[in-house]
Formats: structure tokens, C-alpha cells, sequence
């Protein structure tokens, strides 16, 4: 009986050491994740404007199809965006925060609706690039967690707090204190976004986040 009583103790101990092991790295994740957003932040005051270039991979894990995308993102703040995708069907790609509008000049059509509606949870490129500036609304709607890190990158998890339908990796540059790179997993696909050639405050005209129809264009709103 005190053998057994001895064994119980000791396991109870383990368990508690464990319980508290996990507590305490739960702290220094979350006082990591503060530091890192803070220094984010620090650095987004200092951002007006942004270029980068960008990759999307998308894998379907039912159909193992993949599909590359490759394209060119302009920033201005505090919402105005033009993406120009390159691969693998040339779009313009017209944001403000409040609507977008796709024009695929190929099909001479150009499809307006309301931005939250359109990405719907996904982490585009669009919103990495602003992901400090958006920081407060992400952080309402989603769990972030500071998950580690490589020799060049801090590692964030982020999830949906209502809908957990996907989740997503979010690499951020050590020495920029911006995002690089993206995972997002969900169900029967995989999507990796990489940021390249990022540049920072270059000049833009007012004129390239405005879309303006060309003549024959066929204008198609949702909402």
C-alpha cells in the first residue's frame, strides 16, 4: 500500500509539474507575441506606401492539382491596394477596403464586391501585407499565437475564433519585422504565399488604386 501510495503521489507531482511547465510557456509565448507585434507595429508607422512581388502556390490534396500564381502588389494607406497578377491569367485587381473589383482584360469583365466578403478568412497577400496595420481586426476575430521560430523568421499561428475552417503560418522577417511568408491549411487544399522584393515607401499616383471601366467592359457587382 505505501508503494502504491508513493507511485500515486508521484504521478500527481508530475502531472502538476507539467500543468505548470505549460502555464509558464504560455506566458513567454504570449509576452513574445506582444514584443513581436510591438516591434510590427513600431515599423508600420514609418510605412505609407509598399511594394512587393509575391508567389501563390495552391495545393488540392483530392485532386493533388496545383496551381501557381505569380503577381505584383502596390500599397497605399490606409486601405488602397492594386495588384496586378501576372500568372497564370493576367488580372488587375482594384481594393479599398471596402470593395473590391477583379478586371480580367481577357474576358473583358470586371467583377465588383464587398473586400471582407471576398476573402472570407483567407490571408492573401493582400492581407499580409497590411497584417500590422490590421492588427486590432485580426486580432478580434482570430487566435494568434507566437509558435517559434528559424534562423531568419518568428512563426505565428493564427485560427478563426467562431469557424475553425483553417489555419494558417504566418513567417515574419526578423530584421524587417515584416510578414515573408504565408501556409494557410484548409479542408482538401494548402496555399503558401511568399513576399519577395519588398520595397518601401516608393511614389505612386493616386490614379492606380481607382478602377475606371474601358469602354466595352462589362461591369458585374454582388453587393
Amino acid at each position: 500500500m505505501i508503494k502504491k501510495t508513493g507511485i500515486l503521489v508521484f504521478a500527481a507531482l508530475l502531472v502538476f509539474c507539467a500543468a505548470a511547465f505549460s502555464q509558464e510557456q504560455e506566458k513567454d509565448n504570449e509576452a513574445k507575441l506582444n514584443e513581436i507585434i510591438s516591434k510590427m507595429e513600431a515599423v508600420d508607422k514609418k510605412v505609407n506606401t509598399a511594394e512587393i512581388s509575391y508567389s501563390q502556390g495552391i495545393f488540392y490534396s483530392s485532386t493533388k492539382e496545383k496551381q501557381n500564381i505569380t503577381g505584383n502588389l502596390k500599397y497605399k494607406k490606409p486601405d488602397n491596394i492594386f495588384i496586378v497578377q501576372k500568372t497564370p491569367q493576367e488580372q488587375r485587381v482594384y481594393i479599398n477596403g471596402r470593395k473590391i473589383t477583379i478586371y480580367t482584360p481577357e474576358n473583358s469583365q470586371a467583377v465588383t464586391d464587398n473586400w471582407k466578403d471576398a476573402v472570407n478568412g483567407d490571408f492573401t497577400s493582400a492581407s499580409m501585407v497590411n497584417f500590422s496595420g490590421n492588427w486590432k481586426a485580426v486580432k478580434k476575430e482570430n487566435n494568434v499565437k507566437y509558435v517559434g521560430e528559424d534562423d531568419k523568421n518568428y512563426i505565428l499561428e493564427i485560427t478563426p475564433i467562431k469557424k475553425n475552417e483553417w489555419n494558417m503560418q504566418l513567417h515574419v522577417d526578423k530584421t524587417s519585422m515584416l510578414a515573408s511568408k504565408a501556409i494557410v491549411t484548409a479542408a482538401g487544399l494548402v496555399v503558401r504565399v511568399d513576399i519577395s522584393d519588398y520595397k518601401v515607401n516608393p511614389n505612386f499616383k493616386k490614379e492606380i488604386f481607382k478602377f475606371t471601366a474601358p469602354e466595352g467592359v462589362e461591369v458585374i457587382e454582388f453587393n
